[in-house]
């Protein structure tokens, strides 16, 4: 990982997408944040992971192995999943995922990482074929995961259920980059006065899904 910034790194994040945060409900500005914010990430992770790091990594669509733990968004990345997936699901699609994210929200809620693995209830956003059907959207803290082997990663969930430990090689570039990423999106919500506590994704994307539907149905 050579010398690379994250104190500054969080700092240029952090005011980034500040300006975006005022009053971001009530427009497009989230849109514009999370894409900005997502647009330089991306691009910062392309410019620093080399050829041999690309290559080690196994994660690739139809593993999904990692995708039954818990995962934390903040406001905005829970709005602009919530907006891609109005815009890329029919209504009758839309109808069923909702039930379905209500019935995983019960089944997970309260429950901690350990006890979120030991359920065995896959993200609610993989699809049939074990790829995450919001993608393009996807939170910075899954972005953040990496594995140089699909097999450990399904090993050390097996091993984790009984309270053994297996390690699991990840690019750490790649996860320091999205963690600071995503604290520096929180540091910019709290200097804008907004919630900047994580929420489990599939309770808060629902709860953005279900407060459009409150609107629609006033208006």
């Amino acid at each position: 990982m050579d010398s690379f910034d994250f104190i500054s790194y969080h700092r240029q994040i952090r005011h980034m997408v500040k300006p975006y945060l005022a009053d971001f409900e009530r427009n497009s500005n989230s849109k514009k944040a999370m894409q900005h914010l997502i647009d330089r990430v991306e691009d910062d992770l392309e410019r620093r992971l080399t050829h041999e790091d690309r290559c080690r990594v196994a994660c690739q669509a139809g593993c999904g192995s990692c995708c039954r733990v818990n995962v934390a968004v903040l406001r905005p990345e829970a709005v602009n999943i919530a907006d891609y997936l109005q815009k890329t699901r029919s209504a009758a699609e839309l109808r069923d995922l909702k039930q379905r994210m209500k019935a995983l929200r019960i089944a997970i809620s309260g429950l901690d990482d350990d006890e979120r693995i030991a359920v065995r209830k896959n993200c609610v956003f993989l699809d049939e074929s074990g790829s995450c059907s919001i993608y393009p959207v996807r939170p910075l803290l899954c972005r953040s995961i990496t594995s140089t082997s699909a097999a450990d990663c399904r090993d050390a969930l097996a091993m984790h259920v009984f309270g053994e430990s297996k390690p699991v090689m990840m690019n750490l570039m790649q996860k320091n980059l999205m963690n600071v990423a995503f604290q520096g999106l929180a540091s910019a919500m709290e200097d804008q006065g907004l919630d900047a506590h994580g929420q489990e994704l599939t309770a808060a994307v629902l709860a953005v899904l279900v407060e459009r539907d409150v609107l629609k149905e006033l208006c």
